[in-house]
């Protein structure tokens, strides 16, 4: 009889060190989970940062574009109007100068 108490304490014991072992790994299986988490976290922000950084700089440039076309055709606007109103001064003086004549 003492025999099969001494069998039941020692596979109680025996039971009790698996349930701590195993306590120990589920929660060494939950840190890392943690850790694997944060570190994909992480790589997910830095990507987010990355790809916002990557759009702010091609806004950048297709705005540089844009206003590099906007000034070019702006310029382009101004040389005909100077061409129109040249053209109209040389006009006007004729004018004038006709109606000088006729008079």
């Amino acid at each position: 009889m003492e025999e099969i108490i001494k069998r039941i304490v020692d596979a109680e014991k025996e039971a009790e060190a698996r349930i701590e072992a195993a306590k120990g790994e589920a929660k060494k299986i939950v840190e890392d989970a943690k850790a694997e988490a944060r570190a994909i976290e992480e790589k997910i922000l830095e990507s987010a940062r990355k790809e916002g950084e990557e759009l702010i700089e091609n806004a950048r440039r297709e705005g540089e574009e844009e206003a590099k076309r906007i000034l070019a055709e702006g310029d382009r606007e101004i040389e005909d109007m100077k061409i129109k109103a040249t053209q109209n001064f040389e006009r006007a003086v004729s004018a004038v100068i006709e109606l000088v004549r006729g008079s």
